[in-house]
């Protein structure tokens, strides 16, 4: 199966132009999906570039994210292990993301994701 769509769609977060925080949410959702799934080893590797370029522009992001309000605040009810909802924090360093042990720092606790 093919996650070609959902990759598409996750890239706009990634590196795209943020247009809305609506869609911000759909790309979010699509790294959701991404997260829930079994990926070829391809899909994979474009996921954790995207996912590094993610986190590279987070304070861009986080920046965007406060102009509709609180960006710490929003999306607060999202698990640790879904990071990509958390790229507020990740900007200001309150959560550290290791792409490569594939591990989550939040309030002195580690989550795999």
């Amino acid at each position: 199966m093919s996650f070609e769509t959902e990759i598409k769609d996750y890239e706009d977060a990634a590196t795209g132009e943020l247009l809305s925080i609506a869609e911000l949410q759909f790309s979010l959702v699509s790294r959701d999906t991404l997260h829930h799934s079994e990926l070829s080893p391809g899909d994979l590797v474009r996921v954790n570039e995207l996912d590094r370029a993610f986190i590279e522009r987070a304070e861009e992001v986080r920046d965007f994210i406060a102009g509709y309000g609180d960006a710490d605040a929003i999306f607060v009810e999202k698990p640790p292990q879904f990071w990509w909802w958390h790229i507020a924090r990740i900007a200001s360093g309150q959560m550290l993301v290791d792409l490569v042990h594939r591990t989550v720092k939040y309030k002195e606790i580690e989550y795999k994701y």
